[in-house]
């Protein structure tokens, strides 16, 4: 990211592509997913949130327990599913990973090119695999977000800021790395990719 000017008013620039916003608790992470995400709305102005622009087809993605799933094609992350087809698939009930997988084809189908998504919102097992359960777990159904995020971006030009505090796993799929620290925000990119 880079300071911009817009209308004579300085501040941050995430750039398209894979963005983490990382950091530890309590230092404003969500707060910040959070104004972006309130950033495709008009404002009054004045009360500052007119000072966040994001666009406009930006949506918030998480895991939705429970949630009715109808005809919707999750092949691309979920391999098969017990007594279905997740090229067309329906559930009265789904699964934390499968509805994270709908809601993000639902989005993209939609238009959307930004995907806001929160770690503590999200289906652990949708979102990432280490190495170690890749070796343990050998029948595994769900590609993870992670080994797609990219594909997302480069194939269908849909930009994805992540907001992460417990796993290291998304910074290798990252454009961009930012560390919250008491609710401010400083560019880490080079810093880890050198320690990567």
């Amino acid at each position: 990211g880079e300071e911009i000017d817009v209308c004579g008013i300085k501040g941050l620039g995430i750039k398209k592509g894979v963005t983490v916003i990382t950091g530890g608790g309590y230092s404003g992470k969500s707060t910040i997913l959070n104004t972006i995400s309130a950033g495709i709305y008009n404002h009054v102005l004045g009360d500052g949130r007119e000072l966040c622009i994001t666009d406009h087809s930006a949506m918030t993605i998480s895991a939705e327990d429970g949630r009715c799933i109808k005809n919707i094609d999750i092949s691309a992350f979920i391999k098969w599913v017990p007594g279905g087809n997740p090229s067309n698939f329906s559930t009265e009930h789904a699964s934390g990973s499968t509805s994270q997988a709908a809601n993000i084809l639902e989005a993209v189908d939609a238009g959307s090119k930004l995907l806001l998504i929160d770690e503590d919102q999200s289906a652990t097992n949708f979102m990432i695999r280490d190495e170690m359960m890749k070796e343990l777990i050998c029948r595994e159904p769900i590609t993870p977000f992670t080994e797609r995020v990219n594909e997302l971006f480069s194939s269908c030009g849909v930009s994805t800021i992540l907001v992460i505090g417990g796993s290291g796993e998304y910074l290798s799929v990252a454009d961009n790395i930012y560390l919250m620290d008491e609710y401010l925000i400083y560019n880490v990119t080079k810093s880890l990719q050198l320690m990567m």
